[in-house]
Formats: C-alpha cells, sequence, structure tokens
C-alpha cells in the first residue's frame, strides 16, 4: 500500500504546487472556461527532427478528467499507456458546489486514501490534507490570504504536522501569481519561481532560481499552446531553454467535450 500512498501525495503536492490559486471551485481552480464536460489528456516525448521539426514521441501519461454540469469535478482517472486504470480520485461537494473531499480508489475501487478539503466561516479554502489507506494524516496544507482573498503562503506539513516547506506568492496586476518563493524546514531560501502569461492567463514562461546546491543554478521552461474556440488549450508544448535555443521536452494533446 505504500506506492498508493506515495502516488496520493504527489497527487496533493501537484494541486498545492499549481500557479494556480485553489478556491474549491473545480473549473476556474483548473483555469477552463465553458461547460466542460471531459477531458482526455495525453503527454508525450518531443523533440526536434534533423530537420528542426517538432515531432511527437512516446506517450508517457494519460488522463480522462470528467465533471458534471455544475462545473464539479466528479473524478480524475490516471490510465496506464495500455490504457489500463492505475487509480482514479472520486469528488465530492457540499450544498455551495465547494469541493469537500477526494476518495482516492485503484482499479479494484478500494479506498486507498482521501483529501480533505476545509473552508472557514466565509466558504474559503484554508486547509487541505491527505489520508493514507489506514486512515492516518500522510500531510497538510495550510493556506493564508490577504484581504482580497489571494492566497500568500501555502504552509507545507509532515504528519507529525511540523512545517517542511512554505511557499509565498506575488501577483502581477491581472491577478495571476507572478513569483513564489519557497523556504525549507530551516526558514532557509531554497527556490524562487517567476512566472509569465499569456493573453488566455496560461504560464508560457517559467524561471526556476535554485539555491540548494553551491553555485546557484536557472532552469527556464517555456510553454506554447493552441486554444479551441471557447479559450481552453487543447495542445501545449514544454520546452527547456538551452542558451538561446528551445528543446522540446513534452507534448500534451487534450480532447475537450462540452456539455
Amino acid at each position: 500500500m505504500k506506492k498508493y500512498s506515495s502516488l496520493i501525495i504527489l497527487i496533493f503536492m501537484a494541486f498545492g504546487l499549481s500557479a494556480t490559486a485553489q478556491n474549491g471551485r473545480d473549473l476556474e481552480d483548473d483555469g477552463l472556461v465553458g461547460s466542460v464536460r471531459r477531458i482526455d489528456s495525453k503527454m508525450y516525448e518531443a523533440s526536434y527532427d534533423r530537420h528542426d521539426n517538432l515531432v511527437t514521441g512516446e506517450q508517457l501519461e494519460h488522463l480522462l478528467t470528467e465533471y458534471n454540469a455544475k462545473g464539479q469535478r466528479r473524478s480524475m482517472t490516471y490510465m496506464s499507456v495500455a490504457e489500463d486504470i492505475i487509480f482514479r480520485t472520486r469528488y465530492k461537494h457540499d450544498g455551495f458546489g465547494l469541493t469537500t473531499l477526494e476518495h482516492v480508489v485503484d482499479n479494484q475501487e478500494h479506498v486507498i486514501g482521501r483529501t480533505y478539503y476545509v473552508y472557514d466561516a466565509n466558504l474559503i479554502l484554508t486547509e487541505v490534507y491527505v489520508e493514507d489507506v489506514e486512515r492516518q494524516i500522510e500531510s497538510r496544507m495550510l493556506i493564508k490570504r490577504d484581504a482580497t482573498g489571494r492566497i500568500t503562503q501555502r504552509s507545507y506539513n509532515d504528519q507529525f504536522n511540523d512545517v517542511y516547506k512554505r511557499e509565498v506568492y506575488t501577483y502581477n496586476e491581472t491577478g495571476d501569481i507572478a513569483k513564489a518563493v519557497i523556504y525549507d524546514r530551516s526558514k532557509a531560501k531554497i527556490q524562487e519561481r517567476r512566472y509569465e502569461y499569456d493573453e488566455n492567463r496560461q504560464p508560457v514562461s517559467y524561471t526556476l532560481f535554485d539555491y540548494t546546491e553551491e553555485e546557484p543554478e536557472v532552469f527556464v521552461t517555456l510553454f506554447e499552446y493552441e486554444y479551441d474556440s471557447h479559450g481552453n488549450w487543447t495542445r501545449r508544448v514544454e520546452y527547456n531553454l538551452n542558451g538561446d535555443r528551445k528543446e522540446p521536452v513534452y507534448t500534451t494533446q487534450r480532447t475537450i467535450e462540452y456539455f
């Protein structure tokens, strides 16, 4: 069961590290517009051929996400390349439409973990915590906000409720995260992330400053998108910037169905 526990933490961290400030409203949190019903997303290796044409390589990931007519996330199904279900997350919502609970189930529909979302009296998300299959808390994320409701800090706690990482955010004029500064357990600054966005508020540039080594390192990731008529992206290519050359790493294709 330990491997499933690790996967649950990875899912939790993926949402927690998103450049989008999570608020429990699923379509908005997922950066989607319109009446989305289903997204079939496949990620592939990407590279250039000898003529510098972008080519798609081996499939790496397959994710199916389904929503109901209210814009609430119903499930996320993680598939193997052979189209076998690896595991699935199923969601519950309260009367206000807010996400309150995820059940993580294996390919036999056995519950292997749970993620809980906690809100204050004003229906603002303040905490997310993950339980393993034995109902023990694996990790916890606590959220602080400014007067406008924007997230200013996320604190990541371990199973003993000790903070092992903090992320502190600043925003650009459109309300998107422009910078995230990351501190470790000893409160030392270990990373800084900077983002730039396109007109659809999708990140097109992600710069990571890594201070964990004696000589700080800088990594730049670039993104290119294709959009449908609703304004949701259907293709994304991720590049690493090596000097002045963009080197493709991944291509993600999304087929989006609407109500």
